[in-house]
């Protein structure tokens, strides 16, 4: 049995974090009998203002469905200054963590929502003579340049660049979400070392019946948006839309939390936005009995050039599997939603009110198809049972 570490410093049982990726795949790859595997990830739960698992902030190590999930001590955070705080000392533990005789890795697998964490599991990685595979779920630091958040070419961004350098070089593998790589091939990495999987859904975890967590008004046409809301998340559009639709009987539920959030909320009040309810974040697990019971599913991103090397939203797949018809706003590469015909995309504000009238006015035949061709391309594409099998084979490659 080979001893697989995955890092990432928002890994938290699903029951805490709304992260599952690691979860899903791990499960699948449990079934193969091949694999100890271990998540390494920090106490503090991500996107919200000051909640740690398991009430203590103390490093703790436990079980789930078969993983083996090691928490380390966390640091709260509700600014960028301390978000990098926390993402450095993450790092560093990363770096510096010690092994049981037993536990010692064949594969350290780190999974980049940031850089620190990442160059700790590569520094882990070389202490402990493991393989070491990258995930990059976002391309830092181009991410941050693109939302404005540093400056292109400033000192912060080029001691980023120069760690995202060193990653891409030295790794066995680097995994991709996204389904386009020329961002990697014009900084010379070779195509034999890219790989692509994708977000997904477990299909057989997300169609468990639980308890319903939002009331929604069954004289209303529920239109139904969870997850973060900060800067990337595009929300003010979202209200924009809600604004010039405020005649209609159409409620607009946005469940989550985020940095924008108090602003939104301020927004509604201010300019009476009367169609537009806030919901606190609600388990992971209870969130699908929310999205197969709302008439939509409504999503936006901001217009910039990142999305052209290809997305992997992990909500985008959710709202299919919920087999619910989408209202999307921005302009991603692919254009799922035009290419799966699972729902309505505004590319511009008077798109996205045309089409979230016309999903208003559609028979609930006519949505249910829009629907059902989601969930069948999920089921497809995108299960984790299928997708844990092309994790194997990498696994297997790096291994030989």
């Amino acid at each position: 049995m080979k001893n697989i570490w995955f890092i990432n410093e928002y890994d938290l049982p699903p029951e805490f974090s709304k992260f599952r990726r690691r979860y899903d795949m791990s499960k699948y790859l449990l079934k193969k009998k091949k694999y100890n595997i271990h998540i390494l990830c920090g106490s503090f739960i991500h996107g919200t203002e000051n909640q740690y698992a398991y009430k203590e902030k103390y490093q703790k190590n436990i079980e789930y469905q078969g993983v083996h999930v090691h928490i380390l001590r966390g640091v709260a955070y509700s600014s960028i200054l301390k978000r990098v705080i926390s993402m450095t000392l993450f790092g560093l533990k990363v770096a510096f963590f010690k092994f049981s005789k037993e536990e010692r890795p064949d594969v350290i697998f780190s999974s980049s929502p940031h850089l620190f964490a990442a160059l700790g599991a590569f520094i882990l990685a070389k202490r402990n003579k493991a393989k070491f595979i990258l995930e990059v779920r976002d391309l830092w630091p181009e991410t941050w340049v693109q939302m404005g958040i540093i400056k292109q070419k400033g000192i912060i961004h080029r001691f980023f660049l120069l760690i995202e350098k060193i990653l891409y070089i030295h790794a066995n593998k680097i995994i991709f979400l996204g389904s386009r790589f020329d961002y990697f091939l014009n900084l010379g990495i070779p195509k034999d070392k890219l790989e692509y999987i994708s977000n997904g859904v477990d299909l057989e975890e997300f169609d468990k019946k639980t308890s319903l967590m939002i009331p929604l008004n069954k004289n209303k046409f529920n239109i139904t948006y969870t997850g973060a809301m900060g800067k990337a998340n595009n929300l003010n559009i979202i209200l924009d839309l809600a604004k010039l639709v405020q005649k209609e009987k159409i409620q607009f539920h946005l469940i989550g939390y985020g940095p924008f959030k108090s602003s939104l909320e301020k927004r509604v009040l201010e300019e009476n936005i009367n169609n537009v309810l806030f919901h606190n974040p609600i388990n992971k697990n209870m969130v699908p009995e929310v999205l197969r019971n709302s008439d939509a599913l409504i999503m936006a991103v901001l217009d910039i050039d990142l999305y052209k090397n290809g997305v992997s939203f992990n909500k985008l797949f959710e709202y299919w599997a919920a087999s619910k018809p989408i209202l999307f706003y921005g302009r991603i590469t692919p254009d799922y939603i035009y290419e799966t015909q699972s729902g309505m995309v505004g590319k511009n504000i008077e798109d996205f009110k045309e089409g979230c009238i016309k999903l208003y006015n559609m028979p609930e035949s006519e949505r249910k198809i829009l629907g059902d061709n989601g969930r069948r391309y999920v089921e497809e594409n995108f299960s984790w049972e299928k997708l844990a099998d092309k994790v194997d084979a990498i696994l297997d490659e790096v291994l030989k």
